[in-house]
């Protein structure tokens, strides 16, 4: 898991879920409450998927967060 602020210093928490038919999404959640966000992730593995959380930068978590999409309740 990873903690980034977004543009406007909102702080979120990124983590990596595993799931059906090999499928890894990137799961933004804001601290404080709030709407997840979702993001499927290019990776094989549970393991890639969270080797490539560890090396995006805040910037790039930034980037993955304007791009996805809300996560249904």
């Amino acid at each position: 898991m990873r903690t980034f602020q977004d543009a406007s210093g909102q702080l979120w928490d990124a983590a990596v879920q595993e799931e059906s038919y090999g499928v890894e999404r990137l799961l933004f959640a804001p601290r404080g409450g709030g709407t997840l966000r979702s993001w499927v992730l290019d990776a094989n593995s549970r393991y890639e998927a969270e080797q490539q959380l560890l090396r995006l930068s805040d910037e790039e978590l930034r980037g993955l967060l304007a791009q996805s999409e809300p996560w249904p309740d």
